[in-house]
């Protein structure tokens, strides 16, 4: 097995055993990165190609600075992102981070007690309670379902803001939408994945 830097010296060469190399250890983790930008297999395959070859073509420009999966990671990004825009103009967790990143980062308060027990019968569907989504215990599977039930274009605000830690300035020119807009679908893609977790979370604490 050939080192890191092995490997980009060897792809910075064009050499096919060094690609082969970049790809099998990287491809899991990209393809997570993927999956949160659509929720169709055959456009997630597309993007992992077309982002794995930028990556072969654009190795040169690798500083050397910084993580290279990290490098990877932002080709993956973009690639989604030009798919994303050429399917607006034609009509329109990675994985182990979803978990922690839609429940206790966006979602949950840290100050709960996690140790309480909820009384089912006080749960009231109009209200979001987050205690009770806390208890849910969701796998990764299940956030990433909810994670694509969202419309394209606040699934891409939201990952981009949420996952990537892009700021709205930086979003709007992205997507060439407005600052406003990228805030009102991430508002609007919180307040979706919130409902549908809660509704979730009754029918698990419920069994």
């Amino acid at each position: 097995m050939l080192s890191e830097d092995q490997i980009i010296r060897g792809c910075r060469k064009h050499n096919r055993m060094a690609q082969k190399e970049l790809y099998n250890k990287y491809v899991s983790s990209m393809y997570g990165i993927c999956m949160r930008y659509t929720n169709d297999p055959s456009e997630v395959k597309d993007i992992l190609q077309e982002g794995f070859l930028k990556v072969y073509l654009k190795i040169k420009q690798y500083s050397g600075k910084g993580s290279f999966e990290g490098w990877i990671k932002r080709i993956m990004i973009n690639t989604a992102i030009t798919q994303y825009n050429k399917k607006k103009n034609k009509r329109h967790l990675d994985i182990a981070n979803v978990k922690e990143t839609l429940i206790n980062k966006e979602f949950i308060d840290d100050n709960i007690n996690s140790d309480d027990d909820i009384d089912k019968d006080e749960i009231d569907e109009e209200i979001i309670n987050v205690d009770v989504i806390k208890k849910a215990d969701f796998s990764v599977d299940e956030l990433l379902s909810v994670l694509n039930i969202l419309p394209a274009g606040f699934r891409m605000v939201f990952n981009l803001y949420v996952m990537e830690n892009y700021k709205h300035k930086e979003i709007a020119k992205k997507l060439k939408i407005d600052e406003k807009t990228s805030r009102t679908r991430l508002l609007r893609a919180r307040k979706i994945i919130q409902k549908e977790l809660y509704k979730l979370s009754i029918e698990k604490v419920s069994k």
